[in-house]
């Protein structure tokens, strides 16, 4: 996905003085609870916001039949910028929930991202139809294209929990990993990345994988990582994976091998020709088809002359049994 990477500075400074975000987010009913108040959220991180460009951020006290509980919300411009608030803002010890990229929870915590929002609900656990009604009450819910595929390609294998770290920009880039020049990424290119950590024979491991539009940009930046002395690294279609560091080879492997680029797409090439239809046989078969019709035309053509001949003939035979003359008894 093509992103606007970098930020001019007065929109930066603009954002790195902004304390709060506010916004009207959670309504005053959803499902069965009832807002009893709302807060703006005070915003830890103003660089990382304004690079996953935040929108807005509020806090609410729900009253419920379930009991009080406590809901967060954030609103940023897509599901990319949200799944990068969500890697940044959810707990270490969050456990991931099976089979969704982006939600997790501990014994008295939810964290999830839904479209372009964040959400971190305190004392209660929503439901997948809790959730679906609350997307269709939250203002300016937008998908922006979807979830990044970029996560997908990263290996369960000897990953550390939670330790996934989403970079579009300068600001991310040297807050995740910072021994990565700028300048060798290219995100003007519309690169972004997944920082990770991995356990490795020779320790943890951060691996960093980059991917861009095309296998071609990632071929020409590749050139550019090459030249850092003692890096380990491994290109695979759009996706380079870096290890800014020296490393032992093996444990290099182990960490780098299983990253692998992946895509469907559509192969044309010269088939042999569909056959030819079979024109006599087509024509045999109208002919039929038209004789056919005939007799069922000519049949019918009969059996109705028949029904009209016989009922002509039954009303004759009447009339002829009929005496032309009235005689009148006038003996009484």
């Amino acid at each position: 996905m093509l992103r606007r990477q970098l930020l001019t500075p007065a929109v930066l400074l603009l954002c790195l003085g902004a304390s709060l975000a506010q916004a009207a987010i959670w309504p005053e009913k959803w499902a069965e609870h009832t807002r009893a108040k709302a807060e703006p959220v005070a915003i830890a991180d103003a660089g990382l916001w304004a690079e996953y460009e935040g929108e807005a951020a509020e806090k609410a006290l729900f009253r419920s039949p379930i009991g009080p509980f406590r809901a967060t919300a954030w609103r940023l411009r897509d599901s990319t910028s949200a799944l990068a608030w969500y890697y940044f803002t959810r707990p270490a010890n969050c456990t991931p929930v099976r089979n969704a990229q982006a939600s997790c929870t501990t014994p008295g915590l939810a964290a999830l991202a839904l479209k372009n929002y964040v959400f971190l609900i305190e004392g209660w656990r929503p439901l997948d139809r809790e959730l679906l009604e609350l997307e269709k009450i939250l203002p300016e819910m937008r998908s922006g294209g979807g979830l990044p595929k970029l996560p997908a390609y990263l290996p369960d294998k000897n990953r550390i929990r939670n330790s996934e770290r989403y970079i579009t920009g300068v600001e991310s880039l040297s807050r995740f990993e910072s021994r990565i020049s700028p300048m060798l990424v290219g995100f003007e290119n519309g690169a972004e990345a997944v920082s990770v950590a991995y356990r490795s024979p020779a320790g943890d491991l951060q691996v960093t994988v980059f991917d861009y539009p095309t296998p071609q940009l990632a071929r020409q930046v590749y050139s550019g990582f090459e030249r850092q002395p003692g890096w380990a690294l491994k290109r695979s279609g759009t996706l380079i994976a870096v290890i800014p560091q020296q490393v032992d080879p093996k444990a290099a492997a182990s960490v780098l091998d299983p990253i692998q680029w992946d895509v469907n797409f559509m192969w044309n090439e010269a088939t042999k020709p569909p056959p030819m239809p079979d024109v006599g046989g087509m024509l045999i078969a109208i002919f039929e088809l038209t004789g056919l019709l005939l007799v069922i035309c000519v049949g019918g053509g009969f059996a109705v002359a028949g029904l009209y001949y016989m009922s002509r003939a039954r009303d004759r035979a009447a009339r002829q049994n009929e005496s032309p003359m009235t005689f009148l008894d006038l003996s009484k």
